[in-house]
């Protein structure tokens, strides 16, 4: 293999030249042109494949710049990308022990720590591809406890009534998919208000229960969130574990981007009473930074998950032996899964807890100092509080409308993006839509922010010249 780990150094090299913009993308038209994809009859030399690599990693985003602001993760985890490679040498399967021994302890001891952190002393949990498969999880497991039939009969279980979930108007898009996979129906998500600050209101979340109560429904699930997507906010834990108790639902948290402020003991009260909840996801692949894919569901209920997804694969893959109780496929909704906690498990076996508690600590306080650095630019505004590490601020101009404020801030990021400066986007928050600055990489400093927020304000300048 040692023309192959050549061509992987020299692809590694490429990708990691600081002296190219955090993008080089093409409009799609453009690059398809550019670029030779087609796939045909007769086989290519090894040349054309390191071509393509090459290019692969010149048009791609890179992620791991320190100007690389766009999505909730940011930043070059080492040694998961070394995990992350050996997983794929030994290509081992996670559904049984027999095939994946040395992953499936692995992958325990991460639950087992992840457990701890959210406050849980007796849980279980598997691995799964991240935060969405995570809330399909804990919605399923939820419509279980509600309806055990289900499984067995489906909705002609319920009769004539409606299973009705619960999540913020703040929540992400995949408890939208949860409730279609599930057989749920979009009609049946409740989208509950949210504060300024955006988090669930439980006093709106609870009138919504009494309504479908009255109206003869079944308020089965309540999905929080501990860290929305755009501010960063927080659903309160604990108000609505007692509206959970008093109608006999579950409760989820989705912890996907927001949960690593367990880590740190100067933050985690953003998620005090984290344990209050039935469920819980958490994704690797977010803070902290381990490649693409790796989330985890916990369940504060053991045997949940085995009672609510296994079913079939006894004659010739789930073997009653020494290990059946190591066999972790009977708690997944995956057969075929890769070994995620590899990677995962490395990354923290050499960094620590510390070392992920330093690092949320020390973007809190980045995060803080970039507030003020926005704050003390007359023409950029702060559009929402930033508990955790999203900054949404917008380009301010007083002779533009609502409307052409949105047009303007969406321009702004192309135009910074297209001439080759910082990789930032664009979200939109209770009617304004503004920019989103997301905080995730430790190799971001201040003068890094100071360069967008300047370019910001260039660009924004420029631009409303243009629209005059």
């Amino acid at each position: 293999m040692q023309e192959q780990l050549d061509i992987l150094q020299r692809v590694v090299k490429a990708s990691q030249k600081q002296t190219q913009p955090v993008g080089n993308a093409l409009p799609a038209a453009e690059l398809l042109a550019t670029l030779d994809l087609s796939l045909g009859q007769e086989g290519s030399d090894i040349e054309q494949l390191e071509k393509a690599l090459l290019d692969y990693v010149h048009y791609s985003p890179n992620v791991a710049h320190p100007e690389y602001f766009k999505l909730l993760y940011s930043g070059l985890n080492k040694e998961a990308l070394l995990g992350d490679w050996v997983a794929s040498l030994n290509n081992s399967t996670m559904h049984t022990y027999q095939v994946g021994p040395v992953a499936t302890l692995m992958e325990l001891e991460l639950l087992e720590q992840f457990a701890r952190l959210v406050g849980y002393t007796e849980a279980e949990g598997v691995m799964v591809s991240g935060g969405s498969q995570a809330n399909i999880v804990g919605m399923m497991l939820a419509r279980h406890r509600a309806c055990p039939d289900f499984k067995d009969t489906g909705y002609s279980a319920l009769g004539n009534k409606r299973l009705i979930a619960y999540v913020s108007d703040q929540s992400h898009y995949s408890n939208q998919r949860a409730v279609n996979v599930l057989g749920i129906g979009s009609d049946n998500l409740r989208s509950v208000e949210s504060d300024e600050q955006g988090r669930m209101i439980p006093k709106k979340l609870e009138q919504a229960i009494a309504q479908d109560v009255e109206d003869a429904h079944v308020p089965f699930f309540i999905g929080l969130t501990a860290g929305t997507t755009v501010t960063g906010a927080y659903d309160p834990v604990r108000p609505t574990r007692e509206i959970a108790d008093k109608y006999g639902m579950w409760l989820h948290i989705d912890g996907a981007w927001g949960a690593p402020v367990l880590f740190s003991e100067r933050h985690k009260h953003l998620l005090a009473d984290s344990q209050l909840a039935d469920s819980f996801a958490w994704d690797a692949h977010k803070f902290m930074n381990v490649p693409i894919t790796a989330g985890v569901i916990l369940v504060k209920h053991k045997g949940a998950l085995k009672e609510c997804t296994a079913g079939g694969g006894g004659d010739y893959l789930f073997h009653a032996d020494q290990n059946a109780q190591f066999n972790l496929g009977e708690r997944s909704l995956q057969c075929g899964r890769r070994a995620d906690a590899l990677k995962v498990w490395l990354s923290w076996k050499a960094v620590g807890t510390k070392g992920f508690a330093n690092k949320l600590d020390y973007l809190q306080y980045l995060k803080q100092d970039a507030l003020q650095l926005i704050k003390q630019q007359p023409q950029l505004q702060i559009l929402a509080e930033a508990a955790y590490l999203n900054v949404l601020f917008r380009f301010y101009h007083p002779d533009l409308n609502e409307e052409k404020s949105v047009e303007l801030n969406i321009k702004i990021c192309q135009f910074i993006r297209e001439s080759g400066g910082a990789y930032v986007d664009y979200a939109k928050y209770k009617g304004r839509t503004g920019i989103r600055l997301i905080l995730a990489n430790k190799e971001t400093q201040i003068s890094h922010v100071q360069k967008l927020t300047d370019q910001v304000v260039q660009a924004g300048n420029q631009l409303v010249r243009e629209l005059n």
